[in-house]
């Protein structure tokens, strides 16, 4: 377990760092990412979110990464964010994948009781990266790759092969092959609609 802050969150810790929080969770994580002490590879939500245009992107409230030494990232990074904010306002939790053998670390907030970063064992390979702004993020080949294998994958909840059919979607209609897509056998299913913004005309007095 990581180090424990002394005193507990109080409601004005609470109120201080709501509307802080997600920037902070942000800083750091890029931070952690970034330095040449550890190796991170970001992917999920975030990591679509950081390579697509922004009319594709989707709300996701946690950081996804892979990790070398992912239980050490974990207890480093919860001790980060309590010392910033001065409280023991997150906590670990370390659970196994859904389907899988694969451990994940999880750093939770007490603020939203959501994991706000996941770490999973780095995959032993090259070529599934690369980097933008000093930072490694998933490509979206990769992501691809990933995803059609949950869909196909038996095993795997519907909840999370609904989440990966959505991402993946989005990669495809990025490339413009969306269409093609739902065509095949309904397995990419779920089609992006993007309405054209309809101006009303100004009323002047």
């Amino acid at each position: 377990m990581g180090e424990r802050i002394g005193r507990t969150m109080t409601y004005a810790d609470i109120n201080k760092w709501r509307k802080e929080h997600d920037a902070l969770v942000k800083r750091h994580v890029y931070k952690q990412a970034k330095s040449k002490k550890t190796f991170l590879v970001m992917h999920g939500g975030k990591s679509l979110n950081k390579q697509l245009p922004s009319h594709l992107d989707r709300p996701s409230n946690d950081y996804d990464a892979w990790a070398k030494q992912p239980r050490q990232r974990m207890d480093q990074m919860e001790d980060t964010l309590d010392k910033a904010v001065g409280s023991d306002m997150f906590y670990e939790q370390e659970t196994v994948l859904a389907g899988t053998n694969k451990k994940v670390y999880r750093v939770f907030s007490r603020i939203t009781n959501d994991a706000v970063v996941d770490y999973i064992k780095a995959p032993n390979k090259k070529g599934y990266y690369k980097i933008i702004g000093g930072i490694r993020w998933e490509t979206l080949e990769h992501a691809k790759k990933v995803y059609e294998k949950i869909l196909k994958d038996p095993a795997t909840s519907m909840q999370r092969k609904n989440k990966s059919r959505k991402d993946l979607n989005r990669i495809l209609a990025f490339e413009g092959k969306l269409e093609s897509a739902n065509n095949h056998g309904g397995m990419f299913q779920t089609k992006f609609k993007f309405e054209p913004y309809k101006f009303k005309p100004m009323k002047w007095r």
